[in-house]
């Protein structure tokens, strides 16, 4: 009986259990609008609005828990009120998931290969180092390249681009991506040769122009030939020379020595 008692008055304390009179009278006075059914947070919380004329009791029943386990659930004490518009924390749910959207892929984005920009403001000099063995200072058709020179192109200020050792290729080294402009190109033979046409040469370069060049050497072997030949011719002619003055020397002799023999009637 006292048992009973304690736990009438602890509910009143509480507000749980509310005296006949005080029913009736909420009944005609203070009707609990209707329970609404809350949604699930983001976080998976689920929250409950007190309306006007809830209790603990009610809310407690409505969620489907404890009293007890909704007063641990938002650190009720048995001495606290709730008043309308307080959140209560009715229990955990798990989180929203987000409605899946058909994604579409898109195709895959194949980059252009980069393309080498042609250069249009510069040109190139071509040099060819030829084995002039005719020594006409002009390449004929069966003279071949000379390896082992040097060809170089500077500009007209002075300054060395480039150098090359030439070699057996028909069409010499081409020193490409030249500036328009003006340069000077030369050669240097080999040992053992001789050039047989200038060695230098000024080229006026255009934008996309390709100047062909060309120099000649012989070997120094042809020219000693030659010259020996022509020795030989001299040294003939040189004695044929000496023996007519010989000659004339012997006859001039021979008629002083007539004359003196001769009689006065004769003189």
């Amino acid at each position: 009986m006292l048992f009973g008692v304690a736990v009438t008055l602890l509910g009143l304390m509480m507000g749980l259990v509310q005296p006949a009179s005080a029913s009736v009278k909420a009944e005609h006075h203070l009707q609990p609008t209707p329970f609404p059914t809350p949604t699930p947070r983001a976080d998976g919380q689920i929250i409950y609005i007190v309306q006007e004329g809830d209790s603990l009791w009610r809310i407690a029943a409505l969620a489907n828990i404890s009293i007890e386990e909704l007063m641990a659930l938002n650190g009720i004490q048995p001495d606290d009120f709730i008043s309308p518009g307080m959140e209560m924390l009715l229990g955990f749910a798990g989180p929203v998931e987000p409605t899946p959207t058909t994604s579409v892929e898109e195709p895959a984005q194949v980059s252009p290969t980069p393309q080498e920009t042609p250069i249009y403001d510069t040109g190139e000099i071509c040099v060819l180092l030829f084995n002039d063995a005719n020594g006409n200072a002009r390449l004929d058709d069966e003279e071949l390249p000379l390896p082992g020179g040097q060809v170089s192109v500077v500009e007209a200020s002075g300054v060395l681009l480039g150098d090359h050792t030439t070699d057996e290729a028909e069409d010499g080294y081409c020193f490409p991506n030249l500036v328009f402009g003006d340069y000077n190109v030369s050669a240097a033979v080999p040992p053992d040769y001789l050039p047989t046409t200038v060695m230098n040469l000024p080229v006026s370069l255009a934008p996309g122009d390709i100047a062909f060049v060309q120099f000649g050497a012989q070997a120094n072997s042809s020219i000693v030939t030659v010259d020996q030949e022509g020795g030989g011719n001299s040294l003939l002619l040189g004695f044929i020379g000496l023996l007519f003055l010989l000659a004339a020397g012997g006859l001039g002799f021979y008629a002083s020595r007539m004359s003196k023999r001769s009689p006065r009637s004769f003189r």
